[in-house]
């Protein structure tokens, strides 16, 4: 009795402590958080003495400390031109990666035999290990030749007809191209996307397949039905995962863009992202303005990364929502 009256002391005096750990662990996130974005906006405030925010976010040019002939420096810094680049390579890299990703998962756990699932599974595992600056030199060898001359040639000489963003000359196609980077981005976030998907797609319990089974639906049906709407969370999260991803790359991106200055008429033509546009510039910087306009891209990624998840989430919870009603 006495060892019972024991172990209950200590078990009511280690549940608070317990909960004190964990509340000062989730705390610290956001104080990292907090101090991240501090020293953010703190180190661009040499910039928005010369340039408000509103013209460094839609402003496309990017002139460092050019002298005039009036003795004066022009200094003009704008993200309008790296802020497209990075949502368009991300954007081409989900549409990729995330049917294609989320198709694979259900593969590998709704019909792959085990002697075959148990070796993909690893497989995707190990690609996903990868570091990218292995998939930028495979782009820049032999990968992004192979996709100028396949898929940009066919979307160029079809699709491309019609839409002008997707046109692209002939005659002297580029060397690098906006559409390139986003591929490459699509083959390196697909095994994260296969990978998480997988892992929530398990978590399903078993019997809710066989009870939509049991009443007369086809696997196909079940897994349509129950499996893929029970897991869409999980889901959405491994997309956002690779989205996440997708928008703070930096080697391979910066190896297959091309770095051009301005937004580019086309996605068959060379561009910039964030990430790229800091890695090119931050070993030229020779001013306080020049690196808090290399902070304020950072901000600016930041703020987009931010919006981008805050607008997925909101619509998630605004589908759940109306699928409950209904």
């Amino acid at each position: 009795m006495a060892t019972i009256d024991l172990q209950q002391a200590r078990s009511g005096t280690a549940d608070p402590l317990f909960r004190r750990l964990l509340s000062a662990a989730a705390a610290a996130g956001g104080v990292l958080l907090l101090v991240v974005t501090g020293y953010l906006i703190a180190n661009t405030l040499p910039l928005w003495a010369i340039q408000s925010p509103l013209s460094f976010i839609s402003t496309t040019a990017w002139i460092t400390g050019i002298e005039q002939a009036d003795g004066t420096t022009l200094e003009v810094y704008g993200a309008a031109a790296a802020l497209f680049g990075t949502a368009a390579t991300s954007l081409i890299a989900v549409l990729f990666a995330a049917p294609i990703g989320i198709l694979g998962a259900i593969y590998l756990v709704e019909f792959a035999p085990k002697r075959i699932a148990i070796p993909l599974t690893f497989l995707v595992e190990l690609i996903a290990a990868i570091p990218s600056v292995v998939f930028g030199l495979w782009a820049l060898g032999d990968l992004s030749l192979r996709i100028r001359d396949s898929i940009e040639w066919w979307i160029a000489s079809t699709v491309g007809r019609f839409i002008p963003w997707l046109a692209e000359d002939p005659g002297s196609p580029a060397a690098d191209s906006v559409f390139r980077a986003g591929f490459v981005l699509a083959i390196m976030i697909l095994p994260m996307i296969v990978a998480v998907s997988r892992e929530f797609l398990r978590s399903v319990p078993i019997s809710l397949r066989e009870g939509y089974i049991g009443m007369g639906a086809t696997k196909w049906e079940a897994i349509r039905d129950v499996v893929v709407p029970t897991a869409r969370v999980g889901l959405i999260g491994a997309v956002l995962l690779a989205l996440g991803r997708a928008i703070g790359e930096t080697v391979a991106v910066t190896m297959v863009i091309g770095n051009a200055e301005g937004i580019p008429t086309s996605l068959f033509l060379p561009g910039n992202t964030v990430a790229s546009k800091v890695t090119s510039n931050i070993g030229e910087v020779i001013s306080e303005v020049q690196l808090s306009a290399l902070v304020a891209l950072g901000l600016a990624l930041f703020m987009l990364s931010f919006v981008i998840s805050l607008i997925v989430r909101l619509s998630l919870r605004r589908f759940t929502t109306i699928k409950a009603i209904s």
